[in-house]
């Protein structure tokens, strides 16, 4: 029987992280069903030196995440497909969303297809998930900052900063597609999956094949990635940015969490959702414009309904609270200190004038 080898190659921030943790969690689920998720070469619950080699080779430095391993990618690769043709099982996965930066570096797009040749005999698929490209790009901008990963504002960062395989969804699989024909790429949608809630994105992922999720499988604990707070996000990138230590930069950053977590739970305390409050307004004035004896354009009025603030703006003025409560602490421990210093100051200063006197005279 032919054997199957599916390779999942992101796209990032598609659940991938979420998806490798459940495979990596469930071996006797999958083996039940004929389906392996391969240990060769899986660290930390994904395949990612897959992708390192064929960079390293290629001369990439950039996001290479410290990756040293001496093993040259079509090494590496043929290792994998003998494991296949190997395996127990008819079908292997392996996973990572390095892969998909494949499509950046054209010595990368190469040595992709000296690699589809080792396969023979073997079916490859390739699985690719793809998120709207506004949802995509802000998340992972997100991320870079999250790892610490200099980076302009988001506008400048799309403009130039960030690798076009975010961008263009086609330069990212075009390798993909060369290597291993159209019919055998397998594109996703990730908002699709994830209206399926929670679950979703397993419940597709397993559909693929031919698998029912089933509530007993062992879940990743909580998001295997969590984002950064939007709201933190540009504190915490302009932190980075101006070169503060990491320590610095964690405890102002889990600061400013608290700091609008407190606001967010002052601001939801009594209040009423905006379409309420704009129902109530109307309804207000709708009533008043039977009021024989006015000259109030009640029609003009309702028309005029207030809009809820821009949410950037919100968060810009919560972000300056912060920052002004920090100013505001540092002010008021610096003036705590200013009188004891001043006492040390007058203290020394008393033991100079003592001193010197006695240095005079020894001098005479």
């Amino acid at each position: 029987m032919t054997k199957t080898l599916y390779i999942h190659i992101g796209h990032y921030k598609t659940g991938t992280t979420a998806l490798q943790v459940l495979m990596a969690t469930n071996p006797a689920f999958l083996q039940k069903h004929g389906i392996e998720y391969s240990s060769l070469f899986r660290t930390h619950s994904k395949h990612s030196d897959l992708a390192f080699s064929i960079f390293r080779a290629a001369g990439v430095t950039r996001l290479m995440h410290g990756y040293q391993k001496p093993i040259q990618p079509l090494d590496m690769w043929d290792q994998l497909f003998a494991h296949v043709r190997s395996s127990a099982q008819d079908t292997v996965i392996v996973s990572s969303e390095e892969l998909i930066r494949i499509g950046e570096f054209p010595e990368a797009c190469d040595l992709l297809q000296q690699i589809a040749t080792l396969g023979r005999g073997i079916e490859v698929k390739v699985i690719a998930y793809l998120r709207s490209p506004a949802s995509h790009l802000r998340s992972w901008y997100n991320q870079l900052v999250k790892m610490g990963i200099p980076v302009s504002d988001f506008s400048t960062a799309v403009s130039g900063e960030i690798e076009r395989i975010h961008l263009d969804y086609d330069l990212a699989l075009a390798p993909w597609i060369a290597a291993f024909g159209t019919d055998n790429v397998i594109l996703r949608d990730y908002d699709a999956a994830r209206r399926g809630g929670e679950t979703g994105i397993f419940r597709d992922f397993l559909g693929l094949f031919g698998l029912t999720f089933s509530e007993a499988l062992n879940l990743p604990a909580g998001d295997p990635n969590p984002r950064l707070d939007d709201r933190v996000l540009e504190l915490t990138r302009m932190m980075q940015n101006l070169g503060l230590a990491r320590a610095t930069i964690t405890a102002l950053s889990e600061q400013a969490a608290q700091f609008l977590a407190q606001q967010d739970a002052r601001a939801q305390a009594g209040r009423l959702a905006f379409d309420d409050v704009c129902s109530r307004i109307d309804g207000g004035l709708e009533r008043l414009a039977g009021v024989g004896n006015s000259n109030v354009d009640i029609a003009a009025f309702r028309a005029r309904l207030p809009q809820p603030e821009d949410q950037a703006l919100t968060s810009q003025t919560l972000m300056t609270g912060f920052v002004l409560s920090e100013l505001l602490a540092l002010r008021k421990r610096i003036n705590r200190t200013l009188p004891a210093l001043a006492d040390r100051l007058a203290t020394l200063e008393a033991r100079l004038d003592m001193v010197a006197p006695a240095e005079t005279e020894t001098e005479d």
